[in-house]
């Protein structure tokens, strides 16, 4: 017993100066107005806008940086400046300055680079003019739209960021995402202008879309709303990916919506919605089920039943239909390829611990792989039966929490994976602010009547 209090005392004296120092960010953090946050963000993404330009492989990534680095600097200055300006109508001009730039930067870091890159993408522009999963994603449209499986038999190269829209390019690539994916790349299959083939614009516009749905069925609190929509499109977390090809994006968008119809008190509807982000990827089958503890229905009883109904009813035959289609070929594209156990390496890969044990030991690869995540996945539900989500916002904190974990031991990783993270802190607060006694319908109702800007404002 005295060598277990040691043993604790000890961990606690080693992570005692990171946790004060995290405490004393976000003690600092909380401190700030939403102005000089927004400011600070701005700011921060100017600096990464311009790191990305000088430093980037990517000629997409150096071609969104150039055209979003002044915007988010302006943006940053231009905050500071109405901040300061006199108190008489303050608090009113200053939402309206906030909601405005924030519509701005939408247009100026998102739209008009995206499309750009469709364009010169289109016209065969030398460089690449998006990342390796947009012509991936297309490729499984054009299998699908044939009458194919989507999954190639004998998958041989990983994709490769595309400089037009040929249609042989990644003709023999894996397609490492869930049957819902396919959806994206149908329309490069039809005829028609061939920057609206592109898989971005289904990506980018769904992405918009719902989050826009969802920002006006939440109403709760205003701040809180416009920081969900600047993370997860607004700054480069969303611009980004959105312009390059962001295939994460549509999943937060739908467990964005799943979360708030829970938080609402729409259990059926909650499962839909993110049971259409478990269809895309496997990123979303973490809240998929952990919302299942924290779903209520409008009288404040459980309802993890008629979630979980709704979700399957939406899951299964998608998937089934992926698996059925070719077992073996459904299992080596999207289980053997992103855990890295087939002969062609995913290019997703970051010097996390996962990662980086494999590489030193690459014989051991399988093992490793299977210790990782067996051991993330025990102290996940030690986690859950120690502490369970009961809200929502608790289910979206609970699963921001496993995704680090997650995301740093898996043997093929990315720093890209934080997003999900990011956003469902985000979340987490604007969710604990939803009043849950309040009818959806009603709000939702009175809310989709007026116009968007009004709503969020």
């Amino acid at each position: 017993m005295g060598v277990r209090r040691r043993g604790r005392a000890d961990l606690a004296a080693w992570s005692a100066p990171g946790a004060r120092l995290a405490e004393r960010v976000i003690t600092t953090w909380q401190g700030l107005d939403t102005p000089y946050q927004d400011a600070v963000l701005y700011l921060i993404s100017g600096a990464f806008s311009a790191g990305t330009l000088v430093m980037a492989v990517s000629a997409d990534y150096r071609e969104w940086a150039a055209m979003s680095m002044a915007p988010y600097f302006l943006a940053g200055l231009v905050t500071l400046l109405i901040r300061r300006s006199r108190p008489g109508r303050r608090a009113a001009r200053l939402a309206r300055a906030r909601a405005a730039t924030i519509l701005v930067l939408l247009v100026l870091t998102v739209v008009v680079p995206l499309v750009f890159e469709l364009v010169w993408r289109a016209d065969a522009r030398s460089g690449a003019h998006a990342q390796p999963e947009v012509a991936v994603i297309e490729r499984a449209g054009d299998r699908a739209a044939l009458g194919r499986d989507p999954y190639p038999a004998s998958p041989s190269t990983p994709g490769i960021s595309p400089s037009s829209d040929n249609r042989s390019i990644d003709a023999t690539s894996f397609f490492p995402y869930l049957p819902g994916m396919v959806v994206f790349g149908l329309p490069n299959s039809a005829s028609g202008l061939r920057e609206l083939g592109d898989a971005r614009v289904a990506l980018a516009g769904t992405t918009i879309l719902l989050s826009v749905v969802a920002l006006l069925l939440a109403a709760g609190d205003r701040e809180r709303r416009w920081r969900t929509l600047q993370m997860l499109i607004v700054l480069p977390t969303g611009a980004l990916p959105l312009v390059t090809g962001g295939d994460d994006l549509p999943v937060l968008a739908f467990m964005l919506l799943g979360l708030v119809l829970a938080a609402r008190r729409r259990p059926a509807l909650a499962g839909v919605a993110v049971g259409l982000a478990a269809t895309l990827k496997f990123t979303a089958w973490g809240v998929l089920v952990l919302l299942a503890f924290g779903v209520r229905d409008a009288e404040g009883e459980r309802a993890a039943g008629r979630y979980l109904a709704a979700a399957a009813a939406v899951v299964v035959p998608i998937v089934a239909a992926g698996v059925l289609a070719g077992p073996h070929a459904f299992l080596v594209n999207v289980v053997e390829f992103p855990l890295g156990l087939t002969k062609v390496h995913s290019p997703a890969a970051s010097p996390l611990l996962g990662q980086e044990l494999v590489v030193l030991l690459p014989r051991l690869k399988k093992e490793l792989t299977a210790l990782l995540l067996g051991g993330a996945a025990f102290v996940i539900l030690w986690a859950l039966a120690r502490r369970t989500p009961g809200t929502p916002s608790a289910v979206a904190r609970f699963s921001a929490l496993a995704i680090i974990l997650v995301v740093v031991v898996a043997p093929a990783t990315r720093f890209g994976y934080f997003i999900y993270p990011v956003n469902l802190l985000v979340w987490s607060a604007m969710l604990r602010s939803l009043p849950p006694g309040e009818k959806p319908a009603e709000r939702a109702g009175a809310r989709i009547g007026s116009s968007a800007v009004t709503a969020l404002g």
